[in-house]
């Protein structure tokens, strides 16, 4: 007799490509990094950036879609002064960007442990704003422990069921390992077990340049039906910049990680100039030195006043 449970579904090759031809095409939410429908992960060092990084996405992708941003970091008052300018002017949110944090409660329900509490929070707003979009800042603040797979996986498991069951688009944040300065970035790095990967359907990281502390460097660790872009050969470089007063990243080009990574600079201070100097003689700009060195313009600019004094 044959068991009708079972895990397996099998179908012929040609039945495979009929059927998926049917199905849509990846719809990107942000390019490369966001595909609508699924979890991604977004891991990186602590002070890196990563809540900049995720409401610059956050912002672009509010523009068509009613998100929610689960901020577990930042106290009102901080994101409020992370985005006024000094004139005291306020940044111009889109109107689908919703914003939410913990509620002070003086106790929790008795029959629920806060992981399964806070699951059913976030469905219920889910379901009453209609949101389409979540960014989830971050992972650490929800799980006990998330250097236990026992912990994180009721988390993930919930998220995944959510994605399906709500059709919700989930960014997750979460922090990493300690990463030599001379190795690339890999997913061994993403805090805790690396389980969590496993439930993700896309992974990035964001790293910084050992050279410029103004330099970040985004990297894909993982696709599942979006566009590997950003891999180990071809990073995307930015620079930390303030535009109209509000912190934010600009991009300037595409680099090998391992250039950008500490044991890669064997030339010295004077090699730098003098390279400065050669790129600077054949008519380039600041901004286009930057891009070909993984510097930011400022510290081309700094290094060619230093040349002439």
């Amino acid at each position: 007799m044959i068991n009708r449970f079972n895990m397996l579904a099998i179908k012929s090759a040609n039945q495979t490509l009929s059927d998926a031809a049917l199905l849509p095409d990846p719809i990107f939410l942000y390019a490369p990094l966001i595909v609508q429908g699924e979890i991604t992960i977004f891991f990186g060092d602590t002070g890196i950036g990563k809540t900049i990084l995720s409401v610059m996405i956050a912002i672009y992708i509010a523009k068509k879609h009613k998100l929610l941003y689960v901020d577990l970091e930042l106290t009102d008052k901080q994101f409020e002064k992370r985005y006024r300018n000094e004139d005291g002017n306020h940044f111009n949110f889109p109107g689908n960007f919703f914003r939410a944090t913990n509620e002070i409660l003086k106790e929790l329900p008795n029959d629920i442990s806060y992981e399964e509490f806070f699951i059913k929070s976030l469905k219920d707003r889910i379901r009453e704003f209609s949101t389409e979009v979540v960014v989830l800042d971050n992972l650490t603040k929800i799980c006990s422990s998330t250097d236990s797979a026992k912990s994180t996986i009721p988390i993930m498991n919930a998220l995944s069921a959510l994605k399906f069951e709500e059709g919700i688009t989930f960014l997750v944040l979460e922090h990493n390992k300690k990463v030599e300065e001379w190795r690339p970035i890999s997913l061994n790095d993403l805090q805790g077990s690396k389980m969590k990967s496993n439930f993700a359907d896309s992974v990035f990281t964001i790293g910084r340049s050992a050279y410029d502390k103004n330099i970040r460097y985004i990297k894909q660790l993982k696709v599942r039906s979006g566009e590997l872009v950003y891999d180990e050969e071809n990073v995307l470089v930015c620079e930390l910049t303030t535009s109209s007063g509000y912190l934010g990243f600009s991009e300037i080009g595409y680099q090998n990680e391992r250039e950008l990574l500490k044991q890669q600079d064997s030339n010295s201070y004077e090699d730098k100039i003098a390279e400065v100097l050669q790129l600077k003689a054949r008519g380039m700009s600041n901004v286009q030195i930057a891009r070909q060195m993984g510097r930011s313009e400022g510290t081309i600019r700094n290094w060619l006043d230093r040349a002439k004094n």
